[in-house]
């Protein structure tokens, strides 16, 4: 599969440098450059890009200004001189932060571990209970999830997740004393896990049902954390344990 690139930065010389590095590499096709952030703008618009090479100060436009406005954000490798920036991909959740002069073995690392994550999210998932008896190529059961967090990949067991937490812009989730941010909505999260092993108890919550410890009135008890149950979530939610208890 061919990865469309797009190079955003006002330096020509930048630009051409890192055309000339692209076309090194078999995996990246390279659809365009821009020299400005409006002009990547419009240029996003019009066609479907999987991995942005953007410069961060740009006249106008800074490329942070520009990944913000992106409702679909590509896969972005910042390409800047400024190491001061580094928080703000972390928080916008930037594959990578390439810092000028880039070498072409930097170049590289950065760019394996973009092919790596677009590959990841290509792969079609099966539900648990498809019906399918072996794995088709291209397809995973999904007994786990992958989730960009801290400029790594991590692949995290359904078994191992205690809670999921929506905050914000983000998900939270909860695994033994570890905790993952990632970008994303608890909507999407929720249809991603089987059920009924991970049941939605609150507008911000789900919980992995067979962690659960204790329950009382309106609080679930999950190792050493405390998740409130709603009241729009019970009724589903005690069926559950009912169906679930022995005496």
């Amino acid at each position: 599969m061919s990865i469309n690139c797009l190079i955003v930065d006002d330096e020509l010389l930048a630009r051409r440098l890192l055309s000339d590095y692209v076309g090194k590499i078999p995996e990246l096709k390279l659809a365009g450059t821009c020299a400005s952030a409006m002009e990547a703008q419009g240029f996003l618009q019009k066609q479907r890009i999987d991995l942005l090479f953007l410069d961060i100060q740009m006249p106008d436009v800074t490329g942070i200004s520009l990944l913000r406005s992106l409702s679909n954000k590509p896969v972005t490798i910042f390409t800047t001189a400024y190491a001061e920036y580094a928080l703000q991909g972390y928080e916008l959740f930037v594959l990578d932060y390439l810092l000028k002069p880039i070498s072409f073995e930097r170049f590289f690392q950065a760019v394996s571990r973009a092919v790596e994550y677009i590959n990841l999210l290509n792969i079609k998932v099966l539900p648990p209970n498809s019906g399918v008896e072996a794995p088709a190529p291209g397809y995973i059961y999904n007994e786990y999830i992958f989730v960009k967090s801290d400029y790594k990949i991590h692949k995290i067991a359904h078994s191992d997740i205690d809670v999921i937490e929506a905050y914000g812009e983000y998900i939270l989730i909860y695994s033994g004393r570890q905790k993952i941010m990632t970008l994303g909505q608890l909507g999407k999260m929720e249809q991603m896990l089987p059920r009924p092993g991970f049941v939605r108890v609150h507008r911000s919550f789900i919980v992995n049902f067979s962690k659960i410890n204790a329950i009382q009135g309106g609080m679930i008890y999950i190792g050493e954390r405390q998740v409130p149950l709603s009241k729009g979530y019970r009724d589903a939610f005690m069926e559950l344990v009912q169906k679930s208890q022995l005496f």
